[in-house]
């Protein structure tokens, strides 16, 4: 699953040296920061459904009917989100000038939201076949391939190349969930609207966790693009790209024990595992050291070294990403203690902000912003441990 994973994160760095010399570094940052404000809404839409109704799928993973329940529940309360995500994104657009400017570039990206109505991650999740999902995303993308190079040709086209990436995203979604209902045996039916209020209710905590924490990633890209400028958005977004890729490898491990440490999820074992993730934490560090500026150097077309240096800055969070990870999945979830996962992204996004104006005021520049990021990032750690402390039998 993780390989996978990471090849489908790889995709984007393969294409980016052609993508951002044909559009320019300026456009490309512009992509960067319209699908930075369509994330808001795709955190509003999944509304913390992936992680609860993984829980539930995996604890039944032969409830076919159960299954199909969700599949109908989850999908229709996507939808009634959608309505009013697109109705608070349509009076943005209509009332600040900016986004009024690049209408288009900001409707197409905010398209994207149309795939988080039908990809049904949390499904594959639970039934730990996170690989069939990923093969139908990789090979959609690997489809779009000829369609990005020969229809981008100058820096009028960020616009095409916005259109193909959305598309593929919705399409492959779309067909993701086709074969979730195919897997389910079962018909979809309109569930009854009692059980999708009940169904919202049960995720909120979910919600305001993801949505705090997702505030905090793409905060980090509104402050750069708005104060430094679209060029410096573009070189932090390469960094994230460069730290996207053992990342991604960190909160698997998590994400991929999940469905089994949830029935047994005992004080030793995880104790253990932490341990283990903390060297592999260390692991993806020095990998992003190594390799990091060989990437910058091989994949860059500008003066974009300094992505070298801010994705080593940012390497650090996937100590958070391990260890409060592991925290989450194995031992607030299964003890129920979801308001502890609220409780420390509401920390970790106010440290954020405090850090960023202190930081700020010392140095006025991005690596002020990304070293906020971490400093709240590692915070989050010490945090984490001091309600651990709070849960029975830890």
């Amino acid at each position: 699953m993780t390989i996978l994973q990471v090849m489908n994160s790889f995709f984007y760095i393969l294409i980016y040296p052609f993508v951002i010399n044909t559009v320019g570094v300026d456009n490309y940052g512009l992509f960067v920061f319209a699908t930075s404000i369509a994330t808001y809404f795709m955190v509003f839409i999944n509304f913390g459904f992936d992680m609860h109704a993984a829980k539930l799928v995996s604890l039944n993973q032969d409830d076919s009917q159960l299954h199909a329940s969700l599949l109908s529940s989850v999908t229709v309360a996507k939808l009634f989100l959608e309505v009013l995500a697109v109705a608070v994104f349509l009076v943005l657009v209509f009332n600040i000038d900016f986004l009024r400017t690049n209408s288009l570039l900001f409707v197409l990206c905010f398209a994207n939201t149309v795939s988080c109505m039908f990809l049904p991650t949390w499904y594959f999740h639970g039934l730990q076949k996170m690989k069939i999902l990923t093969l139908i995303q990789i090979s959609f993308k690997l489809l779009s391939l000829p369609l990005i190079y020969f229809s981008i040709k100058g820096e009028g086209d960020i616009v095409v190349y916005t259109s193909i990436v959305v598309l593929t995203n919705v399409i492959s979604s779309i067909v993701a969930f086709i074969v979730a209902l195919k897997m389910s045996n079962s018909p979809m039916q309109w569930p009854a609207l009692s059980n999708v209020r009940a169904l919202l209710s049960e995720v909120q905590p979910f919600f305001w966790s993801t949505a705090t924490n997702t505030l905090k990633q793409k905060s980090v890209e509104i402050i750069i693009g708005s104060f430094f400028g679209m060029k410096e958005l573009a070189i932090y977004d390469l960094a994230n790209k460069i730290f996207s890729v053992p990342s991604l490898l960190a909160s698997n491990i998590n994400a991929a024990l999940f469905p089994m440490m949830v029935k047994k999820a005992q004080k030793n074992i995880v104790s253990k595992v932490i341990r283990i993730e903390f060297f592999v934490g260390l692991l993806c560090i020095l990998s992003v050291i190594v390799g990091g500026y060989w990437v910058v150097d091989l994949v860059s077309v500008h003066d974009m070294h300094d992505a070298y240096y801010l994705s080593i800055l940012l390497s650090f969070n996937i100590m958070t990403f391990l260890i409060v990870g592991s925290h989450i999945y194995f031992i607030y979830v299964p003890h129920q203690r979801y308001d502890f996962v609220l409780r420390n992204q509401v920390v970790s996004v106010i440290s954020f902000y405090v850090f960023c104006a202190a930081y700020l005021m010392v140095s006025w520049s991005v690596y002020s912003v990304v070293l906020a990021l971490v400093s709240s990032a590692l915070l989050e750690i010490v945090y984490s441990f001091s309600l651990v402390k709070k849960v029975e039998g830890y």
